[in-house]
């Protein structure tokens, strides 16, 4: 989490709503969808967390989808972003499925800045350019590198980043869409932190969009087998395990259309 340090705190984790601490809070609830806002630092930085029950129906996932641009476009004009020129990041790991939102996300935004390179472009449409630039196993380069290096050539008003995350809680698995405007520690939550993607770091706004993925196998032994001692499900090296439900590639494919639908809307002025 940017603006939030947790390291002193032996916590890991990528949602606010997750943490045990005392933020001031807004909460609404429609249709059975509770939306909730967090302010830090006198409202300087947001946090916004749309749970939901399932967007595996196609009723829910309407439901959910109309919130969701409703909040990403007004958060958009509260940092004077709305129409802007923009570079959507999925960042994570397409071919491990519970890390593969933010790719799988990208697959599906309407790029349109060669169109505007072009002169060749409506009205309506933002400058919009995409990058998935894969893991640092993979590549051997930063995320943030990347990111600064097409910053520093097509010279973007700020990034949109979307990224799978994890919880603390086994119900908040594919049940919330988080939404920020302080930017994202990419692997923080599972202990593979890499640096920040934030206006500090970067120079211009950067806006988060992350879904809970996966749990740590200490948090549901904790939750479900108090019994049990938590050491024993620990492996030699005292290291924990990430779970995730059995049909995560399902739920990662609604997930990723869900939000890739939802920004195209916001970006591109588009009401169906």
């Amino acid at each position: 989490m940017h603006e939030i340090d947790l390291r002193s705190k032996n916590i890991r984790c990528d949602l606010i709503s997750d943490l045990d601490i005392d933020l001031k809070k807004e909460k609404r609830v429609i249709d059975n969808i509770t939306i909730e806002k967090v302010f830090i630092n006198s409202k300087k930085c947001r946090y916004l967390s749309i749970f939901f029950d399932d967007i595996t129906d196609a009723n829910n996932r309407k439901k959910v989808e109309k919130i969701f641009v409703e909040e990403l476009k007004n958060l958009l004009k509260e940092n004077n972003l709305l129409n802007k020129k923009v570079l959507v990041v999925g960042l994570g790991n397409n071919l491990s499925t519970p890390d593969s939102l933010g790719p799988k996300t990208i697959d599906n935004i309407i790029t349109t800045r060669h169109l505007f390179l072009l002169n060749d472009v409506d009205n309506n449409y933002s400058e919009v350019s995409k990058i998935a630039p894969g893991v640092f196993a993979s590549t051997g380069i930063e995320t943030y590198d990347i990111v600064k290096g097409i910053i520093k050539r097509i010279k973007p008003d700020f990034i949109l980043v979307i990224d799978a995350l994890k919880s603390k809680k086994i119900k908040n698995i594919n049940k919330v869409i988080q939404i920020t405007d302080s930017g994202i520690d990419p692997g923080s939550g599972v202990g593979n932190q890499r640096k920040e993607l934030s206006k500090k770091t970067l120079g211009i706004k950067v806006i988060a969009i992350g879904v809970p993925t996966v749990v740590n196998l200490h948090t549901i032994v904790k939750e479900f087998l108090n019994e049990y001692d938590i050491d024993k499900i620990l492996d030699k090296k005292g290291n924990d395990f990430l779970v995730t439900p059995k049909d995560i590639d399902f739920e990662i494919e609604k997930l990723s259309l869900l939000i890739s639908n939802s920004i195209n809307k916001v970006l591109h002025n588009m009401t169906n």
